[in-house]
């Protein structure tokens, strides 16, 4: 597998030279680390990490007929799929609440509608035509 994140990463990159692919093994999965040179950060990903997004995926298929589980993280930094070890627990962000507000009043209930009124108009009728028989 960290063949293919290579074969991958080295097709699409300016700098092939400067691909590099670590492995780390982990509970119940596998996590391979992508590094590029920083010129190559931006193809590798691709927009709106349509590239990252389809490497991930062809590594998950490969690792799934393997029987196990791979993660993708590309860069330096770590993907938003994956929390650091390092990092520990992380503070509850503070939600500010609206006020609570007054009930508002009671209202009447509308008055069901009734039969329709009769219109306060009638067409008036075409006579029909007589025949002459």
């Amino acid at each position: 597998m960290k063949d293919l994140i290579t074969h991958m990463a080295r097709a699409i990159v300016d700098y092939p030279d400067k691909v590099v692919v670590t492995e780390e093994i982990e509970e119940d999965h596998i996590v391979y680390h992508l590094k590029v040179a920083d010129s190559d950060m931006g193809k590798v990903i691709g927009k709106q990490g349509r590239i990252a997004n389809a490497m991930r995926t062809l590594l998950k298929v490969a690792a799934i007929r393997k029987g196990t589980r791979a993660i993708l993280e590309i860069g330096e930094g770590v993907s938003p799929r994956r929390v650091p070890p390092q990092a520990g627990p992380q503070p509850e962000p503070e939600f500010e609440f609206e006020p609570e507000r007054e009930p508002e009043p009671e209202r009447e209930p509308e008055p069901e509608p009734g039969p329709e009124p009769e219109p306060e108009f009638e067409f008036e009728r075409e006579p029909e035509p007589q025949s002459d028989l």
